[in-house]
């Protein structure tokens, strides 16, 4: 027998058809919860040739029922996710450790539909209608090669949740909805699949255990790799400003407006940009310069633990102030605090900015130094 599921493409979809008999936990409305009986599980590219979403049915689990049909497969014997993501483009990692193999197929894309749990809501279900989410979804589909116990295929279903979240939010990923980090999307999926007539029968899948271990790496692996592979979601594309600072709403377009706003106290002071596209281009021309990266991204962090409630704002007012002033580099041995005159950074005007409003106040002083 084999130790993983096979899988296929076919309409753009993924197929994944279990070798034996399989216990399965899914997340979705087509034989969702717990089942023994099903054959195949289903990651369904919901888009049409418009590149939009299209229900098939008047509700999700007809939707799915329907695409299911139309790849010849039972409706009763499968279990369907649905994405926007690119299905060709699936992550599948494998670990193993003796007898046990955990393998991982993920498929995702959250730039558009990224949030972190407790974030505003977009719909309210009432009796089974709502409104459908912006395209950007998470699906896992996970095979187990050995029997694992119903408990312990819930708490897998945890463990790999908790290796999702870790996995997108070490890339820095934004909410969409607010200013935290993202931990998925707000339509992600999950499919775990054991075989029923495996060795072994696992009865934990704690973080502490091998099979949780496993899970966990395996996972975590998979989404990284589909992230890059859907939206080229890795190191170097995160290593800009703009993709920082993006989840708290810093454009060149607010950053624009706040010079409009105090244009009178950066005059005072020398700092003048004619229009807003001086300010962009210069803004853009330092976009990935590692210096500037490294200390927005660490005055960021002030910011979140502030939000957090792990900081007070008076010190991390202060603190920011002094990372960016003696960390940005203005050329040979000088710093942004040594570029303007002390009054620049004592005003009576800055002392009332917010930790953000500072951060802006002090990039547009940066931006004015040309180097």
């Amino acid at each position: 027998m084999n130790d993983t599921f096979t899988y296929f493409q076919k309409k753009g979809c993924t197929v994944f058809s279990f070798p034996g008999k399989t216990r399965v936990l899914s997340t979705s409305p087509l034989n969702g919860g717990i089942t023994a009986h099903l054959t195949h599980a289903l990651n369904i590219n919901c888009m049409n040739g418009a590149y939009e979403c299209e229900m098939l049915g008047n509700t999700y689990e007809e939707d799915l029922n329907i695409h299911t049909k139309e790849l010849g497969i039972d409706p009763q014997t499968a279990t369907a996710l649905s994405t926007a993501a690119w299905t060709e483009l699936c992550a599948v990692e494998k670990i193993c450790y003796q007898e046990l193999s955990v393998t991982a197929a993920v498929t995702g894309g959250i730039d558009s539909n990224g949030m972190c749990p407790g974030d505003p809501s977009s719909y309210y279900e009432r009796n089974g209608a709502y409104e459908m989410l912006p395209p950007g979804t998470i699906n896992v589909f996970i095979y187990i090669n050995q029997n694992v116990t119903e408990a312990a295929m819930v708490r897998s279903m945890m463990i790999a949740s908790e290796a999702k979240a870790a996995a997108v939010s070490h890339l820095l990923l934004g909410s969409c909805y607010s200013e935290e980090i993202a931990t998925g999307s707000g339509t992600d999926g999950m499919v775990i699949a054991s075989a029923m007539e495996g060795e072994l029968t696992l009865t934990d899948a704690s973080g502490h255990s091998k099979l949780g271990e496993l899970i966990g790496r395996a996972v975590r692996m998979a989404v990284k790799h589909a992230l890059m592979k859907q939206t080229a979601a890795c190191g170097p594309r995160q290593f800009q400003v703009l993709v920082r600072t993006g989840r708290y709403g810093i454009t060149p377009g607010t950053l624009w407006d706040f010079y409009i706003e105090h244009e009178i106290l950066f005059h005072a002071y020398n700092i003048s940009f004619k229009k807003a596209s001086e300010l962009e281009e210069i803004l853009l021309s330092r976009n990935r310069n590692s210096n500037l990266v490294l200390c927005v991204s660490l005055y960021l962090h002030l910011m979140d633990q502030l939000r957090w409630g792990l900081i007070m704002e008076p010190e991390a007012v202060r603190e920011g102030k002094r990372l960016l002033l003696y960390g940005l580099y203005c050329g040979r041995d000088t710093y942004l605090g040594d570029v303007y005159p002390e009054d620049v950074w004592k005003n009576e005007v800055l002392k009332t900015f917010s930790l953000k409003e500072q951060l802006i106040y002090i990039l547009i002083c940066y931006f004015s130094v040309r180097s």
